[in-house]
């Protein structure tokens, strides 16, 4: 399994539904390595931010934007 197995719409999903708990959701379906290069992407995109951890995330205002706007399938990664 690989990164873009996960995509940017189920983290941020994940992250708007679980919180501070999202890294332990996904990881339960991902393996940790692959949901911890998830959320280092959406970080790089200023989707995500975070304070000490890289794995206790909040959505950005441009995280809750994505979520909010409608996207066909081919505009997901």
């Amino acid at each position: 399994m690989k990164r873009s197995d996960l995509t940017t719409a189920t983290v941020l999903a994940a992250v708007r539904d679980h919180a501070t708990y999202a890294f332990e959701r996904l990881a339960s379906q991902y393996p940790p390595k692959v949901v911890q290069a998830a959320f280092d992407r959406d970080g790089r995109k200023g989707l995500l931010e975070c304070g000490v951890s890289l794995q206790r995330p909040w959505l950005s205002p441009a995280g809750r934007w994505y979520l909010q706007v409608d996207r066909s399938p081919c505009d997901r990664s």
